[in-house]
């Protein structure tokens, strides 16, 4: 009774910080894209500001190529100092005499280059197309952690006739600049396809002149998202936002764009669309609501895309195994592979490069093979990485969003019911060649079958089964 006593007392400490108590601010932005000038105005209105002094910054240390931007004013205030804080670009502005105003407006404009590739981390603005990520264009004032999450946000188009916006929020209203940050933008001349996939709305917004039936994509889409809500659990919204844009060069790219949206820039030879493993692995980020390891937060993830694809029968046996295969040659030949363990390649590697350069990515897909054949045989089939998953994703309900691997070490040894550091510390702490696929493969128990009382479950066969043609693979 006093544990309890003592835990309702903790709660109440902590109802005044929860969202709806945070004092600052509102945010509402106007964004105002002139293709005809290569630039981008933006204007920021923050309501309720009662800060010492105004720090206005964009929230990210990326590269960000094509970008060029100039220092925001604030109306009828003096010029802002202006530093970098760990790569991150930030205006600081001194309190007038009488204090701040109940709305401070913030202008700024940001000159957008097209003449260059255009891939997943750039922004591009041309005729018909403003493409870029949120963190771009989207200025927020310094505040504490808490509100920076939880301050409500507007944003207003003022854009060129027949142009629409598409991103991973519904309207332009929301909750969250966490949210704001993630999510790419695009704008302009859009095609929308969408489809209903159990109880999830997938609607894709795709730009260009494509060879290939995008209804048919977003019907590959749907598939996946029943597959991983199946396995996976409720995704916790309602609707998906996919970006589809074609880069000025042969590429493929994805990315994830926060907890509601993802967005493809691609173009190779003959107009194919994304691979299937790629659309995969893409989605399968949005059921991940907690950070971890670049190992397990992209390696892992590349294996339990590959599976669900699998499940929802856009891969056979034979391409299947054909992946895991690909994905076993690029890890041979990676240089490092005897000398780097997960850690070292994080503080020696080189950032931002493709995929197929870092361990973390091609070994990662395999230590999550690796892991998933782990749990089934020590449990005789009941327990698997999937409900490892599901772990992860239930205790970022009690905030528990950042693992370490001695975490996921600690989870996954209450699955299997033993100890697990032999196996964290040959394939994830250490630099031992793993088996290859074959090997992983062979003789791998099925797993647990789906829980029917899912939401949405009990629409998955009939889903896969009714659902749209598929493009080849």
């Amino acid at each position: 009774m006093l544990r309890a006593l003592v835990f309702l007392a903790a709660l109440a400490g902590l109802a005044t910080t929860l969202p709806g108590d945070v004092p600052c601010c509102e945010l509402s932005y106007v964004v105002r894209p002139d293709p005809t000038s290569g630039a981008v105005d933006v204007m920021l209105d923050v309501r309720g500001f009662r800060g010492d002094s105004l720090t206005v910054m964009r929230a990210s240390s990326r590269p960000l190529p094509g970008l060029l931007g100039e220092d925001p004013v604030v109306d009828g205030e003096r010029p802002a100092s202006w530093g970098l804080v760990d790569g991150q670009p930030r205006w600081t502005y001194l309190p007038p005499a009488d204090g701040w105003p109940d709305v401070l407006r913030v202008r700024y404009r940001l000159a957008i280059t097209a003449q260059r590739p255009l891939n997943a981390w750039a922004v591009g603005l041309d005729r018909d197309l403003l493409y870029a990520p949120a963190e771009a264009l989207f200025l927020l004032p310094g505040m504490p952690e808490l509100a920076a999450q939880h301050a409500p946000v507007r944003v207003g188009w003022d854009l060129p006739e027949g142009w629409q916006p598409f991103t991973g929020w519904s309207g332009g209203s929301f909750r969250g600049t966490r949210t704001l940050l993630k999510t790419n933008v695009l704008a302009g001349e859009i095609e929308r396809h969408r489809v209903a996939a159990c109880g999830v709305d997938v609607e894709l917004g795709v730009h260009g002149d494509w060879s290939f039936d995008q209804q048919v994509l977003v019907g590959d889409l749907g598939r996946i998202v029943c597959a991983a809500r199946a396995r996976l659990g409720d995704p916790g919204v309602d609707r998906y936002a996919v970006m589809l844009v074609q880069a000025r060069f042969p590429m493929t790219s994805g990315n994830r764009n926060g907890p509601h949206t993802i967005a493809f820039v691609h173009s190779v030879p003959g107009g194919e669309p994304p691979s299937t493993r790629l659309l995969a692995h893409e989605l399968v980020h949005l059921w991940q609501r907690f950070d971890a390891p670049p190992w397990f937060q992209e390696g892992v993830n590349d294996y339990m895309a590959l599976r669900l694809a699998r499940e929802a029968d856009l891969l056979d046996d034979a391409a299947y195994a054909k992946q895991f295969a690909a994905i076993d040659s690029i890890y041979r030949r990676h240089p490092h592979r005897r000398d780097w363990s997960f850690a070292q390649e994080t503080a020696e590697a080189q950032p931002y490069g493709p995929s197929d350069e870092y361990l973390a990515y091609r070994k990662g897909a395999l230590v999550g093979l690796a892991l998933d054949r782990e749990l089934l045989l020590r449990t005789g089939g009941h327990a698997d990485l999937a409900a490892l998953w599901r772990d992860m994703n239930a205790r970022a309900r009690f905030g528990h969003v950042l693992w370490t691997d001695g975490d996921i070490a600690v989870r996954a040894a209450a699955l299997a019911e033993g100890s697990v550091t032999h196996y964290f510390a040959h394939w994830v702490g250490g630099t031992s060649d793993l088996p290859g696929p074959g090997d992983l493969l062979a003789n791998l128990p099925d797993p647990p079958a789906p829980r029917g009382d899912r939401p949405g479950f009990s629409t998955l066969a009939a889903f896969v089964q009714t659902s749209f043609g598929r493009l080849k693979r």
